[in-house]
C-alpha cells in the first residue's frame, strides 16, 4: 500500500517535496528580495500592471451620486482618474489612458493651487458626472460648452483639456463598438 501512495497520480507540490525528502532552503529565498530572484518564480506570460493602474480595493474605488453638481475640483480628480483607469482596461488602450493621467497631474496641480475659477470647476462637474455614468454623448456635449466658456490663452495652456476630450472620445467609442463584444478586461485577471 505505501508504493502505490508514493506513486500516485496527484500532481507533486512544494510540500510533497518536502515530504519526499527534497531539500529545500528557505533561508535562500527568504533573504532575496530582488527582482531577478522574484522573477524566477513567475509564470513567463505575467505581466505585471503599472503602478497607477494596479488594483483598488473596491472600498477606495470613488463614488458619485448622480446630478451631484457642487463638488469642489480636488473632489472631482478621483472620478477622472476613475474613467482613466476604465479606458485602460479596454485592449490596445493602455498607453493612451497612461498618458491621460499624467495630464489629469496638471489639472490636479491647478486645483490644489487654486488655479481655476468656481465657474470652471462647476462647468466640469457637469462633464464629470456624465463621464461617470457612462453617457458619453452628454458628456461630448458638455465639454464643448465647457471649452467655449474658457478664455482662449488658458485654452491653450490648458494641456490637460485635450486629455479629457480623448478620454470622453475613447470612451464614447469603446461604448458604441461594446455592443459587438467586451472590450473591458478585469485587470484583476492575468
Amino acid at each position: 500500500m505505501a508504493d502505490r501512495d508514493s506513486f500516485s497520480s496527484r500532481p507533486a507540490t512544494s510540500s510533497s517535496f518536502k515530504k519526499e525528502g527534497t531539500p529545500v532552503n528557505t533561508v535562500q529565498y527568504a533573504m532575496s528580495t530582488s527582482d531577478e530572484s522574484i522573477s524566477q518564480f513567475t509564470l513567463p506570460n505575467y505581466v505585471e500592471l503599472p503602478q497607477s493602474f494596479q488594483q483598488r480595493s473596491t472600498a477606495n474605488v470613488p463614488k458619485k451620486v448622480r446630478g451631484d453638481l457642487d463638488l469642489s475640483g480636488p473632489e472631482l480628480m478621483p472620478f477622472l482618474f476613475k474613467a482613466a483607469d476604465k479606458l485602460y482596461s479596454i485592449k490596445d488602450k493602455q498607453a493612451k489612458a497612461e498618458g491621460i493621467k499624467k495630464r489629469f497631474y496638471q489639472l490636479q496641480a491647478m486645483f490644489n493651487q487654486e488655479k481655476i475659477a468656481d465657474n470652471f470647476i462647476r462647468s466640469l462637474n457637469y462633464v464629470v458626472d456624465s463621464i461617470e455614468y457612462e453617457n458619453y454623448q452628454q458628456a461630448w456635449e458638455h465639454y464643448n460648452r465647457f471649452v467655449q466658456s474658457i478664455p482662449e490663452e488658458s485654452a491653450r495652456n490648458w494641456r490637460w483639456l485635450s486629455s479629457l476630450k480623448m478620454l470622453i472620445s475613447e470612451l464614447k467609442g469603446a461604448q458604441r463598438i461594446g455592443s459587438a463584444g467586451s472590450h473591458f478586461r478585469n485587470p484583476t485577471q492575468n
